[in-house]
């Protein structure tokens, strides 16, 4: 025994105090990392029961609409419909139970559309939503014992191909979301119907002719059709007792890429040139599409994501019979994929330099302007518009600098346009005059009465 008074011997003493740290900070890391578990066990058996919860509200929405009347049934098909007005809750749990109904074929080819077949089945999707985003769907077939032909109906079948066709579009989880407007030409009243994750939409519609159009899903991505179309449509579709409609309408309909355009190094561009692409024969009826109207100086494009690559350039006509107008030999290419993103520096310009005075040497009193204006004498038999042959399209050119030789002042204006034929107006602040001179942009140059100069070389021209 110890004696009061004295030191404890080695081995007698307590815990030090970096000891009790030690232990202590092992014990927090074991009950942090315990009621993590803890934590993850518990929110994983709650999302657990949720889902169950999803599920045997999935599977009683499917027993209902199982049940259902044909002309019901009918009404909701091709149709992403909120059957719970109300949600639906479950242990403090909101719930939402969502239908979609297809009309369906059985056996290799279950898409009607393709088929060619009247419809033996309808498939039903109830796909149940709650929480932040969660969401959960079970799909079973009804088969109606009281058949799924409604007499005096026909039937229509509308098919969206992507850019893959005959293929739907790869992102089929947008594409379930693209609208399919069908319009009934004896009442006007619209539908909205949305496709299956085969692009196909199969209606048993009452007799008589409709009109179909499609959009884009509401909030996106922007889908496009392969005319360079947002919106497009087909009109006066027969539906017929006998079977399907003779003209089924098919659409070639996928999420749009887009194209910023710039022009090559070089002068400034002249205002509000159009743009132009092609992409092989898909662009109908010419092969070629103006993608950028004359004026409007967009540079961002949306456009149909071709596996082929597109050519662009600036202007609006095309090669005919073997003449050039504005369409270059060799034009910009580039590719683009759904929601894809391309740039395209656009090659095809040259410089028109043109370098004022005043007769006789007088002076400017400011900086003189100059358009130029498209005559064209043999559109559009030569690939360029009417507009060109009556002088339509007309350019601003690029603003004015001044050059001071002795006592004369000069202006030169340098502006990248178009190979056309122009009618090139001056315009003269000193008197309010203008003074008009043709000039041809040939494939070698400049031509202005009957002297050719090269590209980039200023015209000399005299404004009275």
């Amino acid at each position: 025994m110890a004696r009061v008074g004295r030191r404890p011997r080695r081995g007698e003493g307590g815990f030090g105090l970096l000891e009790v740290i030690m232990s202590l900070t092992v014990l927090l890391l074991v009950l942090v990392a315990s009621s993590f578990l803890v934590d993850t066990v518990v929110k994983q058996a709650a999302f657990n029961r949720q889902k169950v919860a999803a599920a045997e509200l999935a599977e009683q929405y499917l027993e209902i609409t199982s049940n259902a009347t044909l002309s019901s049934l009918q009404a909701n098909v091709s149709r992403d419909v909120l059957l719970t007005a109300t949600p639906v809750t479950v242990g403090g749990v909101n719930y939402s139970v969502w239908s979609h109904l297809e009309w369906a074929g059985t056996g290799n080819t279950p898409s009607l559309c393709t088929s060619g077949n009247p419809p033996q089945v309808i498939r039903a999707t109830m796909t149940v939503k709650w929480g932040n985003g969660q969401s959960m769907g079970e799909t079973s077939i009804i088969d109606p014992p009281y058949g799924t032909v409604i007499p005096g109906d026909g039937f229509l079948s509308i098919q969206i191909y992507g850019a893959n066709a005959p293929k739907a579009p790869a992102d089929t989880t947008n594409l379930i979301n693209v609208i399919v407007n069908v319009t009934p030409q004896s009442t006007g009243v619209t539908t909205a119907y949305n496709p299956d994750q085969n692009g196909c939409v199969y209606l048993q519609e009452p007799v008589g002719k409709y009109n179909v159009s499609l959009a884009s899903p509401t909030g996106g991505p922007s889908f496009i059709d392969w005319q360079e179309l947002a919106s497009p449509s087909a009109a006066a579709v027969n539906v017929a007792t006998a079977g399907l409609p003779a003209f089924a309408p098919t659409f070639h309909f996928d999420e749009s890429g887009t194209v910023t355009l710039s022009p090559s190094a070089g002068a400034p561009l002249a205002t509000g040139l159009p743009v132009t692409v092609s992409n092989g024969g898909n662009l109908q009826p010419t092969g070629t599409n103006t993608i950028v109207a004359y004026g409007a100086n967009t540079t961002v494009v949306p456009l149909f994501p071709y596996t082929t690559a597109y050519s662009v350039w600036y202007g609006d006509c095309t090669t005919v019979a073997g003449v050039t107008k504005e369409q270059p030999a060799a034009p910009t290419t580039f590719s683009l994929t759904p929601q894809g993103a391309a740039t395209a520096s656009v090659a095809g310009l040259n410089t028109l330099a043109i370098t004022a005075t005043r007769t006789a040497g007088a002076a400017f009193s400011a900086a003189p302007t100059a358009t130029a204006t498209i005559n064209d004498a043999a559109a559009p038999g030569d690939g360029c518009p009417s507009a060109d042959k009556t002088g339509g399209e007309v350019y601003t050119l690029a603003g004015a600098t001044p050059t001071t030789v002795g006592s004369t002042t000069s202006y030169t204006t340098k502006t990248a346009i178009m190979n056309q034929t122009y009618t090139v107006i001056v315009h003269d602040p000193s008197n309010n005059s203008n003074t008009s001179f043709a000039m041809v942009m040939g494939t070698t140059g400049v031509t202005y009465n009957a002297t050719l100069y090269a590209y980039g070389t200023p015209v000399p021209v005299v404004v009275s």
